[in-house]
């Protein structure tokens, strides 16, 4: 499945493990900056439009921190996570407010992208879903993770190129540390799989009100259980 063109589109390329293993071998450290994005291309035989999908991949869960202007750094790894219902109850107006605009804003994407959508991004969800699914029976937490964050972008990427599209990229660059604590409650990996799929079915259906209404309920929901899993 070669190719640099079908590598960009795919959500979990070699080069995010080879970036990964450097990171977890300790040959990028923590802190440490990555090389500049040709010297990384060169040494990796990769395009930067790869090379930048895989960032964003690694950005999402957590490995690197990506600055405007200033470069992409490595991230310190925690060797434990706090209990997730202290995460959550330390940071529920952010995440309630993350959550309140996605749903603002996403389920319009969704539906614009079920209006105007062609069979090449209907693909790429299709084989998103397909690997959230297999990451998910192989218990690889990180690829369910950067799958979630995928699925999302491919999704705002793709419906139109405006202001609101735009809008929503940059919620989406907010995004983090609550993705990866929601997933993570009992029960909710299953449920996003599920819901996933049933976006793709409408949006390869071309039914917009469906595609809006699920979208909407899949964020809505998914923010009503983090604060009733915190307040519990």
């Amino acid at each position: 499945m070669g190719g640099v063109a079908h590598e960009t589109d795919q959500v979990w390329s070699a080069t995010v493990d080879h970036l990964r293993a450097m990171i977890d071998s300790g040959e990028l450290p923590p802190g440490s900056r990555l090389p500049a994005e040709r010297a990384l291309c060169e040494q990796l035989g990769i395009s930067r439009g790869s090379l930048r999908q895989a960032l964003r991949v690694l950005d999402s869960i957590g490995y690197v921190q990506i600055r405007a202007g200033s470069g992409t750094y490595v991230r310190e790894q925690g060797t434990e996570e706090s209990p997730l219902s202290s995460w959550f109850s330390e940071h529920e107006q952010l995440v309630e407010k993350l959550f309140d605009l996605r749903a603002t804003v996403e389920p319009t994407l969704a539906e614009r992208l079920a209006r105007q959508h062609t069979p090449r991004v209907v693909q790429r969800l299709a084989d998103n879903v397909a690997e959230m699914e297999e990451a998910a029976a192989n218990g690889d937490m990180l690829r369910v993770i950067a799958t979630d964050a995928e699925f999302h972008r491919v999704i705002a990427g793709n419906a139109g190129s405006d202001d609101v599209a735009d809008l929503l990229r940059s919620v989406l660059a907010l995004v983090g540390e609550e993705r990866r604590a929601a997933l993570r409650l009992p029960g909710q990996i299953r449920k996003a799989v599920a819901e996933h799929r049933a976006i793709l079915d409408a949006i390869s259906r071309s039914d917009a009100a469906a595609a809006r209404e699920i979208t909407l309920k899949h964020l809505l929901d998914a923010k009503t259980y983090a604060h009733d899993y915190a307040s519990s």
